[in-house]
């Protein structure tokens, strides 16, 4: 393992040998690879060849430019810097990291990426390993293995609605992020849920019977945050929220 991520891990994942995959360190807990993180893992697994194809193509005809578009908003609602640690959580195919300020000297950034999902960090893998200074990590959103108050950016974008354990996912993102950080968290509402995944041929055996409530997540997050803030995007099709530890 890269000596400059191993020591950004807890001392109990520095000491073990780390098995790994296409040299992606596997660091997955067992104990949350049940119902609907294994279900969607599964699902990811084998959407991710064509995952980035299939947005490309199909979301352009029938959304245009849009998807971009709240993929550039949710990323400028992050305080970018040069020199900055940042922790992108679910982080797929990584076409979010197109959308890092052209301000920001990329080079400079040392970027980890954590999925459950191999097959989706294979993929981000392969587009972005030689243009960015980027690490990635097959783990748990609910067990991350970093050290406390580890990075200077810290989001998630996509996924979260349906984790296991959407507390513990919200907790570890806090844990990890250093003091006055601000964390962005963000999925689809609702609504498009009911209107894309379910409707779609692709997705909708996976998301058959699945609810997803706002106000429940945004009650997770604790009170020992400020500036906390929830946005609805791309006509409310998507929402955002951000706060500072």
């Amino acid at each position: 393992m890269d000596p400059d991520l191993a020591s950004k891990l807890k001392p109990q994942y520095r000491e073990v040998a780390v098995k790994e995959t296409n040299g992606i360190p596997v660091l997955l807990n067992k104990q949350f690879l049940t119902g609907d993180n294994e279900k969607y893992r599964k699902m990811y697994n084998w959407m991710s060849r064509g995952y980035d194809l299939v947005e490309t193509v199909v979301g352009r005809l029938k959304y245009g430019n849009t998807i971009n578009n709240v993929r550039s908003a949710n990323i400028s609602k992050l305080e970018w810097r040069d020199n900055c640690s940042v922790l992108y959580v679910s982080i797929g195919t990584g076409r979010d990291l197109q959308f890092i300020p052209v301000t920001v000297n990329k080079k400079t950034l040392d970027i980890v990426g954590v999925d459950i999902s191999m097959g989706m960090l294979k993929q981000c893998k392969k587009s972005y390993h030689k243009k960015l200074n980027l690490s990635l990590i097959n783990c748990c959103a609910e067990d991350l293995p970093f050290n406390d108050n580890e990075f200077d950016i810290v989001f998630h974008v996509g996924g979260i609605n349906f984790f296991n354990g959407k507390q513990l996912a919200i907790n570890e993102m806090i844990r990890v992020a250093k003091k006055g950080t601000k964390i962005l968290i963000a999925d689809e509402t609702a609504d498009f849920i009911e209107k894309q995944y379910k409707k779609s041929n692709l997705t909708k055996n996976y998301f058959a019977g699945q609810t997803f409530d706002l106000h429940d997540l945004e009650a997770m997050i604790p009170n020992t945050v400020t500036e906390k803030t929830t946005e609805l995007l791309w006509d409310d099709r998507f929402y955002c929220i951000t706060f500072r530890k």
